[in-house]
């Protein structure tokens, strides 16, 4: 079972880490192209690859946080925390499904989607490099180590930033009173939901 879960892992890692630096790397070579480009080339993409990431709840769910002991349990595979990891994925697909996608009149002409998808994408290439070398049990390169514990001190504000005005901008063109209730109630709680679970990083069990 253990060749068959690192077999897994390395997989997932990797595939993820190459959809999210196509993501960058798509950014990066064409700097100067309009929002409304990036948007109607990458959206669908992005949501996608984050909708992926939902398994991941999973995979905690069956990991050292579940209250099955991992011994007992022959299909444990991450060691994160279940909460945190929920809350992460949960407020990552309500951005993408709830906000860039069915808001694309404010969304695709707002630079802050290009800016939030360079640092989710530059973050996460990151993150699942360094998730797949870790879970194959071969050693991390120490940038890639420093790179992963270092630039999301940068790359976290920007996408948090980028995030709450998106949100922001949907909330002003909505119609619905229960969509602005529930766009206001995520706004406000940004501020002390992120300080307290942040998108710091969270190794997994190997």
């Amino acid at each position: 079972m253990s060749s068959l879960r690192t077999t897994y892992l390395v997989t997932y890692n990797s595939i993820n880490a190459l959809l999210w630096l196509y993501i960058f790397s798509s950014i990066v070579v064409s700097p100067f192209q309009s929002p409304q480009t990036t948007y109607s080339t990458l959206e669908p993409w992005t949501r996608w690859t984050q909708t992926i990431a939902i398994l991941e709840i999973l995979h905690a769910s069956l990991g050292k946080s579940s209250p099955i002991p991992r011994y007992l349990n022959p299909c444990s595979l991450t060691r994160s925390p279940i909460f945190t990891t929920f809350t992460q994925i949960f407020a990552r697909s309500v951005q993408v499904w709830a906000i860039n996608y069915a808001y694309p009149e404010t969304t695709s002409p707002s630079p802050a989607y290009k800016y939030m998808l360079l640092a989710w994408s530059f973050a996460d290439a990151i993150r699942y490099s360094y998730f797949a070398v870790l879970s194959a049990g071969a050693p991390v390169p120490s940038l890639l180590r420093w790179l992963r514990y270092s630039l999301f001190l940068i790359l976290y504000p920007v996408g948090i930033g980028s995030e709450w005005w998106l949100m922001f901008q949907a909330l002003r063109v909505t119609n619905s009173i229960p969509v602005q209730a529930l766009f206001i109630f995520f706004l406000f709680l940004y501020g002390p939901g992120e300080f307290f679970f942040p998108l710091t990083p969270i190794d997994i069990g190997v």
